[in-house]
């Protein structure tokens, strides 16, 4: 291979690369995120099977590990108000947590943790601007640990704002910013949103607000619908490595087929059957560059079969 072919190998692997962390990772940071106020409750279970763990350079080491993950999602809100074009103003309490476990084969804690909790407790507030903009925020506070070694570093502020534009009935864009200390100190980071859905009985969705997620699918009737989903999915826990605060990242980008059922019209049961096409499973130092390296490969575990069954229990939405 000549130096001109080489160097565009390079140049694309590390754009590849970048593309790659970009999406997965900025999917930790959504979860900080504000999005429209609307009450909800909902509960998801997974389990990913057990796969092979390679190093950060491709190398199998021999071992091997499952994910198995449960995790509540409350939106209540306190107040709200509907004026003469139907938009709301809500003030409302968003709590959550995720609890993750791995059982993990030949790996030590210094390689991949065996559980994770991320946890978090705050307030929301959405208002309309005009008969085309919306503003959120939203501030609170949450604990990202493995439990073994919960110290003060493990809790973490968050605080957002955004600003939606309806464009069209089916689609919704905003932009605003995110302030949190994920990396050891207070640091703002751009944030966005996007939710596109469109159809009756064949829906296309794209949505990017408390996870990424894209899905096809088709109504069969009142009470099933069947879809084609890729989604990320992110955890993270603060931890110390040699007297030095560290972060553990765990991420994933699942592909699956989704039926739900409605069990009524503010009820429904998603179940997921799929693949983990990506699984990340990787510490790094707790600053901004560490954070968007592009130079170097992560820690990852092979694909998976992947499951998961949920509970959506909607209200004043």
């Amino acid at each position: 291979m000549n130096d001109k072919k080489r160097d565009d190998t390079v140049f694309l692997q590390r754009k590849t690369r970048w593309l790659k962390r970009f999406c997965i990772g900025l999917s930790l940071f959504l979860l900080f995120f504000t999005a429209p106020v609307y009450g909800q409750v909902q509960i998801e279970s997974s389990y990913m099977l057990p796969s092979n763990y390679r190093d950060n350079t491709n190398t199998a080491t021999g071992g091997k590990g499952d994910f198995k993950d449960i995790g509540l999602f409350m939106q209540i809100p306190v107040y709200m108000k509907t004026n003469e074009l139907d938009q709301i103003t809500a003030w409302a309490i968003a709590l959550g947590g995720t609890y993750a476990s791995m059982n993990n084969t030949d790996l030590s804690d210094d390689q991949c943790l065996s559980q994770i909790l991320n946890s978090s407790l705050g307030v929301a507030h959405m208002r309309p601007l005009n008969k085309n903009w919306t503003f959120t925020a939203s501030l609170g506070a949450g604990i990202y640990t493995d439990l073994s070694q919960f110290s003060a570093n493990s809790i973490m502020a968050q605080a957002g704002t955004l600003f939606i534009r309806r464009m069209l009935p089916s689609l919704d864009l905003g932009f605003g910013v995110a302030l949190n200390n994920v990396l050891g100190y207070p640091m703002i980071f751009p944030s966005l949103y996007l939710d596109w859905r469109t159809g009756k009985r064949f829906e296309f969705k794209i949505s990017l607000y408390d996870t990424w997620l894209a899905s096809a699918g088709m109504k069969v009737n009142d009470l099933f619908t069947v879809r084609l989903l890729a989604q990320a999915k992110g955890m993270t826990a603060v931890v110390d490595r040699n007297n030095e605060s560290k972060i553990f990242s765990k991420q994933l980008i699942i592909i699956g087929l989704q039926p739900e059922l409605y069990v009524n019209k503010i009820f429904s049961i998603p179940i997921t059957a799929g693949v983990s096409v990506i699984r990340e499973a990787y510490f790094q130092d707790r600053n901004l560059r560490s954070f968007f390296n592009i130079e170097e490969d992560y820690p990852y575990f092979a694909p998976a079969f992947y499951v998961s069954i949920g509970l959506k229990f909607f209200f004043n939405k």
